[in-house]
């Protein structure tokens, strides 16, 4: 299930117009799997509603700009990274990789940077031990 709706991601977050609805779905999707993976699925399975307000936000910011990356990089291609593309263009923004972009992994190519901003205050991160 997608953690935001093209609602959210239109009004709220702002994002690069993505006019279809079954695209926006599929990336939605995709995002969503990347952000559980990211955080080792500490919310899937459980009511999303349940955590704190402030994760919730972040985890929708997290998602919207997973979503937002994945277009810019070329849609669903960007879900498993490495694109064969060196620039993008979309409307007015022009987009062109330089070298340190091309020294990158392949799961760090197809994470958006934004997304371990926004989840990083919230603990979903954290890969240590939890002690009582």
């Amino acid at each position: 299930m997608a953690y935001i709706d093209k609602q959210y991601y239109d009004n709220n977050y702002n994002g690069v117009p993505i006019a279809d609805e079954s695209t926006f779905n599929r990336l939605a999707e995709r995002a969503s799997d990347v952000i559980d993976q990211m955080t080792g699925y500490l919310l899937h399975g459980q009511e999303f509603t349940q955590f704190v307000q402030f994760i919730q936000e972040q985890v929708k910011k997290a998602t919207a700009a997973q979503i937002e990356y994945m277009v810019t990089a070329g849609g669903e291609v960007a879900v498993h990274g490495g694109g064969s593309f060196s620039s993008v263009n979309i409307g007015n923004f022009s987009y062109s990789e330089g070298e340190g972009a091309k020294n990158l992994s392949r799961n760090e190519q197809r994470t958006s940077p934004a997304v371990i901003g926004y989840l990083r205050p919230t603990g979903l991160l954290y890969r240590g031990v939890n002690v009582p």
